[in-house]
């Protein structure tokens, strides 16, 4: 690295990544520069990129061997805080700093310390040793330089405050509810409830969980009874509870004369819970089981499933596994933590039911979870084989990428359910690929009778949990076996707030029905969402042969056709319209139920040109393992290839028999 490009690095990352330069007042300036203070100016300026970037050996070379801090730490102490956290989780900003000679010292203050939502403002002293100025002595206690005093003055501890009672209750029932909150003045700024920060960290990993950030506005996850800390003024009050309710407003007043008390009741627009159908998310990050309880019962969501998981030398929630459904679960909110087990090329895939965690749980040189130097085996299909020998459950996850192995472990039966809508889209494909549903067609009209599941892969609070969701029909009371029988069973629907209601000559999703060659079947879909769907579509075989438009925009949609069937095939109902959720993701408004399968007897379900399209992949993973796979011994080499020429023999046979 060259000395003048590191030095404007430095410098960037010392003022802020972009502010105003390192300020000096008066005596420290001289009419052709001060050497001595343009050296303790780099020593910061250093220090600064050294806790920025994590980087501990840096901070050492400006430490003097002798450093004192208020806080009681030494050089070593320092040097391995500064060694020990993320990148770019911690800055050092200089601009509000002077820098002052005091004796054989040169003083620098006030440098603001930022750690995620965490602000310090401190005190440096660095002292000349062999021609270097080194820090010498680090103090916390330095007064806030003003500019950020001012900007803070939104903040609760800085008023008067009255305490505004807030009850929540299921309009019907009268039952005590959880929601999620966002409470502005009349400027448009956000108050939290006690308990509550009000500046929402929306970052990747750091503080999920507890509160949210939508489309800009900040919410709050509360229990059914919580206070609202406020001074004397004009407040808006938006409450929202997943996506079976309506979202509930209303303006309030609070006067320093009288205690405000809100009840508030929440109506109800759908409940296919007492028609046996449970609510899941599959695919959750970082958040741990008590906040995520928290947020389910906010979200009105019955099943939660956190997933351990490795990021190269990070691994997250290992330490919340049980091998049960969590103990915080109560009747109706069930809380499993499992595992979503990666490579950057072979696949995720989300490892539910666990009795035990399945390691590796991530590997590779790839992208995706692997390390720099790592080694590609063992392969998906191995982590599945561990799964499905303790009773476990394995989906594909963000399906189909990545999808190196993707191909062949559907062929040798190693994949239980595909999720449709991670993040909410199931027709966009990446990098080239066909879209989620399309790929899912092609597996279908194989034969593998694989449901559709979905998640957030929720990984920051600009993520709603369950704001893409699959709802279970379950027989009974929840539970989370039920659940998990209930996917296998194929009897699933996936959403991002339709709810959807689907038969053919009586029969439910995921059951399979026999007919004759040439045979009518009765289709019957029934639609509600709170907001209009625009059309709803019948998929025979990945075609489209029914459609109802609604061009009233009414809230609740329903047809039955006649469609005819000529051989064995499969029949699903899906739902969409253009408007999408305010959430990072840009989720579109969309509902797609697992098949419905037929049976027609001499006529066996077969696509040549699917069988074809996936031999090609299983081609492409021999080609992989062959020539760019890292082992450590060249019997694992050996096993991949085996194993992925295993697979496509299947797809070249069923090309040959259709």
């Amino acid at each position: 690295m060259k000395a003048k490009w590191l030095l404007a690095v430095l410098l960037l990352a010392a003022v802020g990544f972009g502010s105003s330069p390192v300020r000096a007042n008066a005596s420290s300036v001289a009419p052709h520069g001060d050497e001595e203070m343009d050296a303790a100016r780099q020593a910061m300026v250093t220090f600064a990129y050294a806790t920025a970037v994590a980087d501990g050996e840096a901070a050492a070379a400006v430490l003097h061997d002798d450093l004192t801090t208020s806080w009681g730490a030494t050089k070593e102490g320092v040097v391995a805080q500064v060694a020990s956290s993320r990148p770019w989780t911690k800055r050092i900003v200089l601009r509000h700093a002077f820098f002052k000679k005091v004796g054989k010292r040169i003083r620098v203050t006030p440098v603001v310390h930022y750690d995620g939502t965490w602000r310090l403002s401190l005190t440096f002293e660095l002292e000349k040793e062999e021609k270097k100025w080194l820090i010498v002595r680090i103090e916390m206690g330095a007064e806030t330089p003003l500019e950020l005093q001012e900007s803070d003055g939104q903040l609760p501890e800085h008023h008067l405050l009255f305490p505004v009672e807030v009850h929540l209750r299921d309009a019907a029932t009268g039952e005590p509810v959880f929601a999620r909150v966002s409470v502005t003045d009349s400027e448009g700024d956000y108050w939290p409830p006690e308990g509550h920060v009000k500046r929402i960290h929306t970052g990747w990993n750091p503080d999920v969980g507890v509160d949210a950030m939508v489309d800009g506005k900040s919410f709050a996850y509360v229990s059914s009874d919580f206070t609202l800390p406020l001074p004397v003024g004009s407040y808006d009050i938006e409450v929202v509870r997943g996506m079976e309710y309506e979202p509930f407003t209303a303006h309030f007043e609070v006067t320093d004369s009288k205690v405000v008390t809100l009840n508030i009741e929440l109506e109800r627009w759908s409940n296919v819970a007492q028609d046996g159908w449970f609510s899941g998310d599959t695919h959750v990050h970082f958040i741990d089981p008590t906040n995520g309880m928290l947020e389910m019962k906010g979200e009105d969501l019955n099943v939660l499933n956190i997933l351990v998981t490795k990021w190269a030398e990070l691994i997250t929630n290992a330490e919340h596994f049980t091998g049960a459904p969590s103990l915080l679960s109560e009747p109706g909110h069930i809380v499993y933590v499992n595992e979503e087990s990666r490579h950057g090329f072979l696949g995720h895939t989300i490892l539910m039911n666990l009795r035990k965690l399945v390691y590796p749980l991530s590997w590779g040189p790839q992208a995706g979870g692997g390390v720099i130097g790592g080694h590609d085996f063992p392969t998906m299909a191995i982590q599945a084989d561990k799964t499905h020998e303790q009773g476990g459950f394995v989906t594909w996850a963000h399906f189909p990428f990545p999808g190196g192995e993707l191909a062949v472990d559907m062929a040798l039966g190693k994949v239980d359910s595909i999720d449709l809508m991670t993040m909410g889209d199931a027709f966009n494909g990446i990098f080239g690929q066909l879209g989620p549903a399309d790929t899912w067609y092609r597996f279908l009209n194989l034969g593998f009778r694989v449901p559709a599941t979905a998640g957030t892969d929720k990984m920051q609070n600009t993520q709603v949990l369950g704001s893409v969701r699959t709802y279970v029909k379950m027989d009974g009371p929840l539970s989370y076996q039920g659940w998990i029988d209930g996917i296998r069973a194929g009897r699933t629907f996936t959403t991002t707030g339709p709810m959807i209601k689907f038969s053919v000559d009586g029969a439910g999703i995921g059951d399979t029905i026999t007919a004759s060659p040439d045979q009518m079947v009765t289709v019957a879909v029934e639609v509600s969402s709170r907001i209009p769907m625009e059309r709803i579509e019948i998929v025979l075989g990945g075609e489209i042969v029914a459609t109802k438009e609604n061009p009233s925009g009414a809230r609740d949609l329903s047809f039955t056709v006649e469609v005819p069937i000529d051989g064995s095939t499969w029949i699903a109902a899906r739902t969409s319209s253009s408007e999408h959720l305010p959430f990072n993701q840009n989720i579109p408004i969309f509902a797609h139920t697992s098949p419905i399968y037929i049976d027609v007897a001499g006529r066996p379900i077969g696509s040549p040109e699917a069988a074809a399209y996936f031999a090609e992949q299983c081609e492409d993973a021999i080609e992989w393992a062959k020539t760019k796979a890292k082992v450590l011994d060249e019997s694992q080499r050996e096993e991949m290839i085996a194993l992925y020429e295993k697979a496509r023999q299947i797809y070249l046979d069923m090309v040959l028999k259709t």
